[in-house]
C-alpha cells in the first residue's frame, strides 16, 4: 500500500462518523456526509493506512475506529517519521548540490581562458546570470540597449534581482529611452526603482553590458555565432575599462522620472541621436534598431520632425537642421 498522505477534512469526518455514530456502511456514510461513495472509500483507505481504522472484532468484514488519543499518537508517529526522512533527504540533497556546484565552477574555469569564460546557449548564459545576481554584494551595473524586455526575460530577472535590491546591493540600469513606449517593461523599470534601483535613458547604447561588483563584467559573445553566446570577464584591467565606459555613458543619460520631452532648443537627445544617424547614411532598419523601436516609429518620428520644421524632404529637414543646430 502506498504512503498515506495527510488527513483531509473529509477523512476526519469520516473518522468521526464512524467514531461517534458507528456508521460503517459505506451508502449511509456518504449519505450522512453528503460526498460519494468512492471518496468514502478512498478516506477509509487512507485512515486504516494511518491504524485510525482497525478491523472490527465483532464484524471482520467492517472497521472500527481507535480512540482519538490512539489515533492522535500515531499520527503523530508517522509525522515525525516522515519529517526525520525530509530533513534527512534535504540534507542529501544539499551536499549533492554543493558538490556539483564545486564541480561547475572548477569545469567553467577549466573552460575559458586566462581572465574570461566563454557561455554557449542561453542555458549556461541565464544560470551563471543566476548565479551573479545571488552572490553580487554590492553594485550591479548595466546597459540594456534591446528596447522592450521580453516578458520571459522580466519573468525570470525580476525575482532575483529584487532580493539583491533588498540585500542592499546598488543597482544602476541605463536602457534606451524608447522603454516608455511599453508597458511590461516600463512597469518593470518602475518597480525597480521602487526598490531602490537607479534608472536612466539613453538614446542609444554601444552593446549589452553587466558590471557585477567591479570584479566581474559580462558582455556578449560572437554576433554572427548561431547560438547565444556571452563572455565573463574577471580581468581587472578590462573590468575598470567597461566600468569606466558605464560611467562615462550614465553621466550624460536622462533621469527616468524626466520622460523625454523637447529642451529649449525643440529637439529631444533621441531625436537628436535619429539625425545624427540619418547623416551618417544609415537605413531606416540600421537607425530602428539604434534607437530600439520599430522602423514604422523610426519613420513616424522622421515625419514629425518633417512637419515640425516645414521640410519637404530628408535633405531639407538635414540642412534646417544644420541651422538650427540640431546636429
Amino acid at each position: 500500500m502506498a504512503e498515506p498522505s495527510a488527513l483531509s477534512a473529509e477523512d476526519l469526518a469520516v473518522y468521526r462518523a464512524i467514531l461517534l455514530h458507528r456508521q460503517h456502511d459505506v451508502g449511509r456514510l456518504a449519505e450522512r456526509l453528503s460526498v460519494s461513495e468512492a471518496e468514502i472509500r478512498a478516506s477509509v483507505e487512507r485512515l486504516v493506512a494511518l491504524s485510525m481504522l482497525r478491523p472490527s472484532w465483532e464484524h471482520p468484514d467492517t472497521v472500527r475506529a481507535v480512540s482519538p488519543q490512539i489515533g492522535l499518537e500515531l499520527v503523530l508517529q508517522r509525522e515525525q517519521q516522515e519529517l526525520a526522512l525530509r530533513q534527512e533527504r534535504i540534507g542529501q540533497t544539499r551536499a549533492a548540490l554543493d558538490t556539483l556546484a564545486a564541480e561547475y565552477s572548477a569545469y567553467e574555469e577549466s573552460s575559458g581562458y586566462e581572465g574570461s569564460e566563454l557561455l554557449l546557449g542561453i542555458d549556461r548564459i541565464r544560470t551563471r546570470l543566476e548565479t551573479l545576481a545571488s552572490e553580487c554584494a554590492e553594485e550591479v551595473l548595466s546597459f540594456l540597449p534591446g528596447g522592450a524586455l521580453p516578458t520571459e526575460a522580466i519573468e525570470a530577472g525580476q525575482p532575483l534581482n529584487e532580493k539583491a535590491m533588498l540585500r542592499g546591493v546598488r543597482f544602476r540600469s541605463l536602457y534606451l529611452q524608447s522603454i516608455t513606449k511599453d508597458r511590461a517593461t516600463y512597469r518593470y523599470v518602475r518597480r525597480a526603482r521602487q526598490l531602490g534601483s537607479e534608472v536612466r535613458l539613453a538614446p542609444t547604447l554601444p552593446m549589452r553590458l553587466l558590471v557585477v561588483d567591479r570584479e566581474t563584467a559580462v558582455i556578449p559573445g560572437d554576433p554572427v555565432s548561431a547560438r547565444a553566446t556571452a563572455l565573463v570577464i574577471r580581468s581587472a584591467p578590462v573590468v575598470r575599462a567597461l566600468h569606466a565606459l558605464f560611467e562615462a555613458h550614465w553621466k550624460d543619460a536622462e533621469l527616468f522620472e524626466e520622460p523625454p520631452g523637447r529642451p529649449f532648443d525643440g529637439i529631444s537627445a533621441q531625436e537628436r541621436e535619429l539625425l545624427r544617424l540619418l547623416a551618417d547614411g544609415e537605413k531606416d532598419e540600421v537607425v530602428a534598431r539604434q534607437l530600439g523601436v520599430s522602423v514604422r516609429t523610426e519613420r513616424r518620428m522622421v515625419a514629425e520632425m518633417l512637419s515640425r520644421i516645414d521640410a519637404r524632404s530628408r535633405f531639407e529637414l538635414g540642412v534646417k537642421a544644420a541651422r538650427l543646430g540640431w546636429v
